[in-house]
């Protein structure tokens, strides 16, 4: 039975209280009145009711009623509200609110207003907030961002001067690396500061182990971008040639004596040792890192009692590391807040990591990796509204090893599917950059699809077997073996060879052995993951095309399109072929070719889709759809065919022909 939310009536006829309430509750609006110091629910909308059911709660303290609002620093303001008698807005603030007995989430974007609710004579009597849902118009925003971001990378040519220097001069990515889960995040005060002093780097170092380093220069512009460069640089090559921190750092003041600008720069350099468990730092004039243990227990480390570049320097700090232990490496900007103390920054930064760490932040749509959840989650909470400075924040997890990929499958296109659904599973574990797990899929796809077709052409299928493994420096080793004839690289011109030339594309280093008994392909390829520029969590991209391993065509309209979807392997590119070849009809029909829903495209397809565009005196030109960011896309801009994001693709499921 539903509880009378109707608050004491103060001498108020009962029919306009039940008239008020009415039209309170017709209205679109979310409103919790509490009342006392231990904020106490004594009304609440109906929108609030009906968007997440609790039971009990008038005369119920607001943090036993929504408990999930407590880490969401909601009863923290309200607490704040009934204590000042001051109001308090806030546009576009996020709340996730779990559903009736735990069971789904509403997420939320509202515009917040808490004002005090008094007595007559003044005294505060509670909080009343208000809030007004524009989580549709945020996300639509969101989306439109996002659409203009991805306009804006076609035209980077028109970028100006100090944009050009800051995506040149900042890492856009962090490595993959065996023992390690990294993670950062670069954000902007505003658009005329788009080049600041702040900056970070991971190297790979030695021994598997890892140097990190942020720091900032003071400044905005040009000048500090170009200080920031030289810093960086100089200080990575000490992290790779010189024995620790402390010998890096002193390389790097030495170097900083005769650069204008580079005096007052602070900076803290680490470097992990995962074999030993050891975390050396040193930190000049620059805020200790914060740590976070497996459990979700963080402190802020001791600083080395150094001050700025130019000054008296500290001495090396050590501690101890286990898996699950979380560093977090930052510049002031992401603490410093007008109005708060540096201490409380540093508090709350704390608080927030621990929260992100276990995942507590959010209850859904959050990255399964803690570091991310801290560069992403916890960030976003601590740079709500305007930034006063440039943010940087680099967190790194040990992590235990990551085994190398070993695995054989028969030498048949059949079992393509099942080595393309092995390797998916192993750079899960990692996982990379989509872009380079698409990259490294293509690639190992091709070599295997070349040695089930080339090496087996005229005898009976052996076995192929893929090796990988991730190395200390961030690349990929892949190493392919078949027992199969070799057959030579084909003469220029001809349909073949076009699969070395797109594992080459894809990777680096290729070597091909062939021997009458075999074929050995080796190659690597780096592995990282982007930096996050965005100031609130990036909208998920659409998924990739699923890989069930089945090949499906559907051919609708008229003029036709074919629709494929699925991998065009070995397996596949006979009937490809020559579905292509019977619909075209030699260039005398309109062709469309939908590869939307491509989910491996070798260089079998790729020769296919070159011959029914290479007719130069063809009545009309087949026109390629594949959307910007699928697989496909990835292969044809690789290879250089000409490709449309969009076309005229009625609808129709692939494998149902009408």
């Amino acid at each position: 039975m539903e509880q009378d939310s109707t608050p004491p009536s103060d001498g108020a006829p009962l029919g306009e209280l039940v008239t008020m309430r009415a039209v309170l509750d017709a209205l679109p609006v979310f409103m919790v009145a509490v009342e006392g110091p231990e904020l106490r629910v004594v009304a609440m909308s109906a929108s609030v009711r009906a968007l997440a059911e609790r039971s009990e709660w008038l005369g119920t303290p607001l943090a036993e009623v929504y408990p999930e609002l407590a880490v969401q620093g909601v009863l923290e303001l309200y607490a704040e509200v009934y204590r000042t008698g001051q109001p308090f807005s806030a546009p576009e603030w996020r709340l996730e609110l779990a559903g009736p007995g735990g069971s789904g989430v509403a997420e939320l974007v509202v515009h917040w207003t808490s004002v005090p609710w008094r007595w007559p004579d003044g005294s505060v009597r509670g909080v009343i907030g208000v809030a007004h849902d524009v989580t549709e118009q945020v996300r639509a925003r969101e989306r439109a961002e996002q659409e203009a971001a991805e306009s804006g990378r076609r035209y980077e040519r028109a970028r100006d001067v100090v944009s050009e220097l800051q995506q040149a001069l900042l890492p856009t990515a962090v490595p993959v690396l065996p023992r390690f889960d990294i993670a950062a995040r670069y954000l902007v005060a505003g658009a005329e500061q788009s080049a600041g002093g702040d900056w970070f780097d991971v190297r790979p170092l030695a021994g598997g182990r890892v140097g990190l380093a942020v720091g900032d220069v003071v400044g905005h512009g040009v000048a500090a971008a170009a200080v920031m460069s030289q810093l960086r640089a100089v200080l990575g090559d000490a992290l790779e040639t010189t024995s620790g921190p402390a010998a890096a750092v002193d390389r790097l003041e030495r170097f900083a004596e005769s650069l204008p600008g580079a005096r007052s720069a602070t900076v803290v350099v680490a470097v992990i040792d995962p074999a030993a468990g050891t975390l050396e730092y040193l930190t000049r004039g620059h805020p200790a890192p914060v740590l976070v243990d497996a459990s979700g227990t963080g402190r802020q480390l001791l600083g080395s009692g150094g001050g700025p570049l130019g000054s008296d320097g500290g001495s090396v700090q050590r501690t101890q590391l286990a898996d699950g232990d979380v560093l977090v490496l930052f510049t002031d900007g992401l603490v410093e807040r007008a109005g708060r103390s540096y201490t409380a920054g540093l508090d709350e930064l704390t608080r927030l990591a621990e929260a992100a760490s276990v995942g507590q932040l959010w209850p859904t749509g959050t990255s399964p990796s803690a570091v991310e959840r801290i560069c992403t989650d916890a960030v976003e909470l601590l740079t709500r509204g305007s930034l006063a400075d440039d943010v940087t924040v680099l967190a790194v997890s040990l992590q235990p090893p990551v085994p190398p990929l070993r695995t054989h499958v028969r030498a048949s296109a059949a079992e393509l599917p099942l080595l393309r659904a092995q390797l998916r599973g192993w750079l899960a574990a990692l996982p990379p950059d989509p872009a380079d797990q698409l990259a490294l899929e293509l690639a190992v796809g091709e070599a295997v699809d070349n040695a089930v077709e080339h090496g087996f052409h005229h005898v009976s299928p052996g076995t192929v077997l893929l090796a990988l493994r991730l190395g200390e420096d961030g690349r990929v080793h892949v190493r392919i073996d078949d027992d199969g004839i070799w057959r030579p690289p084909a003469s220029p011109g001809s349909d073949r060879g076009r699969g070395l030339a797109l594992i080459g594309s894809l990777g680096e280093d290729l070597v091909v052995d062939g021997q009458p008994t075999g074929t050995t392909v080796t190659f690597s390829r780096r592995l990282s993951r982007p930096v996050s520029t965005t100031p609130t969590r990036a909208v998920p991209s659409a998924a990739p095309p699923a890989d069930d391993g089945r090949f499906d065509t559907l051919v609708v309209g008229e003029p036709p399109v074919l629709r494929v979807r699925g991998p065009v392997d070995g397996l596949a590119a006979e009937r490809f072929r020559a579905e292509l070849a019977g619909l075209s009809r030699g260039g005398s029909v309109p062709l469309t070719v939908d590869l939307t829903e491509v989910s491996h495209l070798t260089s079998t397809g790729v020769a296919a889709l070159a011959d029914l565009l290479r007719p130069a005196d063809r009545e009309h030109v087949p026109v390629l759809v594949a959307p910007t960011g699928t697989p496909a896309a990835f292969v044809l801009d690789l290879v250089g065919l000409p490709r449309q994001a969009t076309g005229p693709v009625p609808g129709g499921e692939p494998g149902d022909r009408p």
